[in-house]
This record gives structure tokens, sequence and C-alpha cells, in this order.
């Protein structure tokens, strides 16, 4: 029997073989490519805005590929999600003779959120046939990250041309590594309570009164106290509420402030500090829910830790008003209005909302807005100067209290980690709350 094949099955044989490899060429050019990034090389650029640098980036890399997918980079996730760039598969310039065996090509780019700024790596991969002279045997991915020679290179271009004097190249650290990795947050001692937000308030108020009893705030305090005293106990009081008197009280200004009184009024004050912090907890993880609460219970809280020194101290001073006609000296136990109440308690409202901005504008506006309600009482003829600014001081040593409270349990956190530059050695500092 004659085995061999006529010239006609021969070619219908060798079309069919073509027709099958090109076909598995096409599926394998637009099939995903797995990528390991653990030994990556890239590029620390320096940037004050994140986004920024990656914008910049995807600008960059638009400009030379089509880009097909992006996704962004999260730098206020804990920890960091990193951002990705992959372009389309292309075919490098040339004929396909000059090409041959035929090849596509793509660029991955990988943005990692850092402190202050990013890293930056960038690989080229290449898919083309594989086999005894390009017959088909397989596809073959040539330049992931672990095989592909020029990888720092391709990285080094890349951030040559967002920032030319971007220098020197680091090796890109692993994502699992534990110092880019924020440690967990430290377990919260209400966590495991029955109630828990009857508990939080507890701790916080337990919390706020070690900061404000602490060794620092005892030392500021008597200096104040001191300062407070020298005012009393001189001739300043008088000359400064004589002068205030004939210049400040008869004008609008004067009478802007004494309308301001009412602001110091606890009666109307405390009840809508206690109406806020409980919007807070019935909207919890509700933005606008989460700020007034904040603000509610920061000002309650306030109240809670200043309130009894106020009220100790005016009796300790044992002062009078300036309409008592006796002076400002103080007679211990004499008298109970050595401090303001007015000023501190209006005053309340205004820290505690400066503590929550981070504009220096806007928390300059409030804090200058916290001391209306003391010079009503100046302009009334009801306390001297220093009885309102030992009323403030207070006002403003419970905020610092409740703040640093706030720091605490929000879990601040400082490492300094080792960071190469170059052919030397250095430290980066990290800050987390």
């Amino acid at each position: 029997m004659n085995s061999s094949l006529d010239p006609t099955s021969v070619s219908v044989w060798r079309t069919l073989s073509k027709s099958l490899v090109w076909t598995a060429l096409v599926l394998a050019l637009f099939a995903p490519a797995t990528l390991r990034a653990e030994d990556a090389a890239g590029m620390f650029l320096p940037a004050a805005d994140g986004m920024q640098l990656w914008r910049r980036t995807l600008a960059t890399v638009s400009a030379e590929w089509p880009v097909t997918r992006a996704v962004e980079p999260d730098f206020l996730a804990t920890p960091p999600r990193e951002g990705r760039i992959e372009s389309a598969w292309v075919e490098p310039p040339g004929s396909l003779l000059e090409s041959w065996p035929p090849r596509r090509q793509r660029v991955v780019v990988r943005v990692v959120p850092a402190t202050t700024g990013a890293w930056i790596a960038a690989v080229v991969e290449t898919q083309k046939l594989s086999g005894s002279a390009a017959g088909g045997q397989g596809i073959e991915l040539v330049g992931d990250w672990q095989t592909e020679p020029d990888a720092e290179s391709v990285t080094v271009e890349l951030a040559a041309q967002m920032s030319p004097a971007a220098e020197p190249i680091y090796a890109l650290p692993p994502l699992d590594r534990e110092e880019l990795l924020a440690s967990p947050p430290p377990e919260l001692p209400w966590s495991r309570s029955r109630f828990p937000r009857t508990a939080r308030v507890g701790y916080q108020v337990l919390e706020d009164y070690r900061n404000f009893y602490s060794c620092d705030s005892l030392v500021c305090l008597s200096a104040a106290f001191g300062a407070g005293a020298l005012m009393a106990n001189t001739g300043f009081d008088d000359t400064m509420q004589g002068a205030w008197q004939r210049g400040v009280e008869p004008t609008s200004v004067g009478t802007f402030f004494s309308d301001c009184k009412d602001i110091g009024e606890g009666r109307y004050l405390l009840p809508i500090f206690g109406v806020a912090a409980a919007t807070g907890l019935v909207f919890e993880g509700n933005p606008a829910g989460d700020v007034v609460g904040e603000w509610g219970s920061r000002s309650l809280r306030m109240f809670v830790v200043g309130g009894p020194p106020v009220y100790v101290l005016q009796l300790a001073t044992g002062a009078s008003r300036p309409s008592d006609g006796v002076g400002s000296q103080w007679h211990f136990f004499n008298d109970n209005n050595g401090v303001s109440g007015h000023a501190f308690i209006g005053a309340v409202p205004f820290l505690a909302a400066a503590e929550m901005v981070e504009s220096p504008l806007l928390k300059g506006t409030l804090y200058v807005c916290s001391t209306f309600v003391g010079f009503s009482r100046m302009t009334d003829n009801a306390h001297y100067p220093s009885q309102v600014f030992l009323g403030w001081y207070l006002a403003w040593a419970s905020s610092r209290a409740v703040n640093m409270t706030e720091m605490h349990f929000a879990g601040m956190e400082v490492r300094v980690v080792p960071m190469p530059t170059a052919d030397m050695g250095g430290l980066a500092i990290e800050g987390r709350w």
C-alpha cells in the first residue's frame, strides 16, 4: 500500500498548520500575563503630592504607549495600595520580516505609595513565537519582573522623562516587607466591653484628666496662675480695666462684645454639646454625624475636665468684680469671682472646633472668636483682665488635654527605618496616626 500523500494533501495540511499557529498566537497575545513583583527594581521619586506624581507618570507612559488599564494608587489606605499602568500589546517598529519571529510588546508600570513620594518600577514585556525556527512550538513571554535584563534601565528611562534630576536608584522593596506595612493598630481598651460606647467615654475622660494633670501641663498652669496673680495684685488690672471702659465700652466694638455674652451661658451651651455628642453616637459612621459628634464630645469633655479647676480657683483666689469697687486683689476664699466662668465656657466651643480643623487661617479665626465672651465680661465691667485671662487659659488647657487623648486613642505611631541613598545611608522617620 502506498502511504505517501499527494501534493494537494500536503499543501492543505501546511495551510491548516499555519492557521492554527497564528490563531494560538493571537489568543496568547491578548491573554493576561502573570507578573511576579517580589524582585522588581525601581526608583524612588520624592513628591509632596503623591497623586500629582501618579498623574505625571500616567501622562508620560501615555505619550509613548496606548494605555489600556490604569489603576490609581491609594496613598491614604493602610497599607497603601499600589497603582498600576498597563499598555496594549503593540508590534515593534519595523516590517514583519525585520521582526521575525512575530512578536508584540507592552509596558507595565507599578507605582507604590510612600510617605514623601512613590516607588516607580517599569518593565517591557515581549511575546513571541518560540521553537525551532519559530515553527510554532509555543508562545514565549520574555521580560517579566523576574527575567527582564533591562527592567532597571526601563525604570530609569521612565523616571528620567518625569524628573531628570531624580537620583539615586533603589531596589524596590517587596510589598509584604514588614517595614513597608503599617503594624496593626493596638486594641482599644473598650473594645471588649459589654457597652463599648459608654466605656469609650469613660476611658477618654480618664485620659483627659491624666493629660490635664500631667507634669508638663501643671508647669504651664502654674505659670499662667502666676501671671494672673501678678496682674490681679498689682495696678495692671485696674489700669487696663479703666482704659477698656473709657476706650472700648462706649464704641460699636464694645456693643458687639456685650452681645457675645450669651455665648458663655452654660445653660444654653451644655444642652447643645449634649445633643451634638448624642448625634455622633446615633449617626456614627456618617461623615457629617462624626464631625458633629466629635465636636460635641470634645466640648463636653473640656467642660468636665476644666470645670472643677475653674470653680476651685474662683473660690480660692477670693477676688471680687470691678463693679464691687474693692479692687482686683486676691483675698483667699473671700469671694468667688477670681476666674471668669463665662470666659471659660464661651471659649470651649471655638477651641474644640479649632483642634479639629487643619487650615491655619480657620484655626486662627476660631482662636480669635474664643476670646469674644471674655472681652464681653470686661465691657460689662463684670470681670478684670486677669480673671478673663485665667478663664480662657483653663479652656485652652482643657482643649489641649482632650486633643492629646484623641491622638493617643487614634494610635499615633512613630517609626525609624534605614533608607539607602546612593552610596550613603540614611534614616527615614514616619509618623502615623
